[in-house]
């Protein structure tokens, strides 16, 4: 189980504030906002989110866990470069481009792997966990290079707070996330103690926001999940924190009100609560009692009505029984159903709203603070 007790005097004030507004029968109120509609719909505006957002910025594309050893390799292919990340004998992560120096095969088939070498499958080139060239077949037919010799070309990349960034620049410095007081925060969650169990890929018709919208209010809870959230979480009522240009965000279950009455500092907010994490610009991480869930949000290069999404289930240790294994099927399940019957078909339909003209803006009420606080930060990180 994961525990919010390192996390207490952050948390604390939240519960007391949770339960107040419970108390009263209203939500949290902070500012809202208004933000162009057409920024979900102008291929414009999408290749400048592709410049500014998706390349000069880093972008958190993994967790610790996912490299578990040395020799670990995991691929990535949501970016223009398409990406393999190692970790080699030291402990050490690096970032390259998935892209043979011989012919620009893919050296790394997609998924994950665990080997002293990356080899290439169309001609054998092979590379070390550091990306120097180490073998090269029939090196006579090559008699101007010399092996070892640099390989594959890295990109920056940093591991901290059991997560991994990547800037997807060749030219980029090393990857400042600006996680602020959050990086701690998420660091005392233990992520590097988990492992990864499941994965599921969405391809949506709707732009990459909209996926990150609808994890930032539940003001929908009552009438789109009526059988599915709406008895597990207490509809319109959430906290949000803004760690510009990233955000928290809690959601509090029912079940919170078994706090009430009892000593604070007997208080943990993580088994009563859904906790949202949005690492800018299209990460988030969802912190459950039992597991954490990363969703990592592409766009499509062109259309601004299409976007890719990777769900990911981290566990503290995986199933060794069909009991565990079915508990975490179903609840692998419940997610991706819900999700793509209630939650991504109604973004669905507001997509091809927001393309049809018909409103100039979306409208972030007061209920729905971290909606707001999201795309803030995206009119801050934008040029213009």
């Amino acid at each position: 189980m994961i525990s919010g007790h390192a996390n207490r005097a952050v948390f604390e004030p939240i519960v007391e504030l949770l339960l107040e507004q419970m108390a009263g029968g209203s939500p949290w109120r902070a500012d809202g906002g208004e933000f162009p509609a057409s920024h979900y719909a102008d291929p414009a505006h999408l290749a400048l989110e592709q410049r500014t957002l998706f390349t000069e910025l880093p972008q958190m594309v993994a967790l610790s866990a996912d490299l578990p050893e040395p020799g670990s390799q995991i691929t990535r292919d949501s970016f223009a470069v398409p990406l393999v990340l190692t970790r080699d004998d030291d402990g050490l992560v690096h970032a390259f481009a998935n892209v043979c120096a011989h012919r620009g095969a893919q050296v790394v088939d997609d998924g994950r792997q665990c080997s002293r070498r990356l080899t290439c499958p169309y001609h054998g080139w092979s590379y070390d966990l550091d990306g120097t060239q180490v073998g090269l077949p029939d090196n006579e037919s090559f008699p101007n290079i010399e092996i070892p010799r640099p390989g594959l070309r890295a990109f920056p990349v940093k591991e901290e707070h059991g997560l991994i960034w990547v800037t997807p620049n060749f030219e980029a410095a090393t990857p400042e996330p600006g996680l602020g007081a959050m990086g701690t925060e998420l660091a005392a969650l233990d992520f590097e103690d988990h492992q990864h169990w499941r994965g599921h890929r969405f391809q949506l018709d709707l732009n990459w926001k909209l996926v990150i919208d609808t994890f930032l209010e539940p003001y929908h809870f009552a009438t789109l999940h009526r059988d599915t959230v709406f008895p597990i979480f207490v509809p319109n009522l959430c906290h949000a924190e803004r760690f510009s240009p990233h955000l928290r965000e809690v959601l509090p279950r029912r079940t919170i009100e078994k706090l009430r009455g009892t000593p604070p500092d007997e208080w943990d907010l993580v088994p009563h609560s859904a906790i949202v994490y949005v690492l800018f610009p299209g990460s988030v991480i969802v912190v459950q009692v039992d597991h954490v869930e990363t969703w990592r949000i592409s766009p499509h290069p062109t259309d601004p009505g299409r976007s890719t999404v990777d769900l990911d289930f981290y566990l503290p240790e995986l199933p060794t029984t069909e009991s565990a294994l079915g508990h975490w099927e179903r609840s692998l399940d419940l997610t991706i159903s819900t999700v793509i019957n209630e939650d991504f078909a109604a973004m669905a339909g507001v997509q091809r709203g927001l393309a049809s003209g018909v409103i100039d803006s979306i409208t972030a009420g007061q209920n729905e603070p971290g909606l707001a606080m999201f795309h803030r930060s995206l009119v801050e990180a934008l040029p213009g």
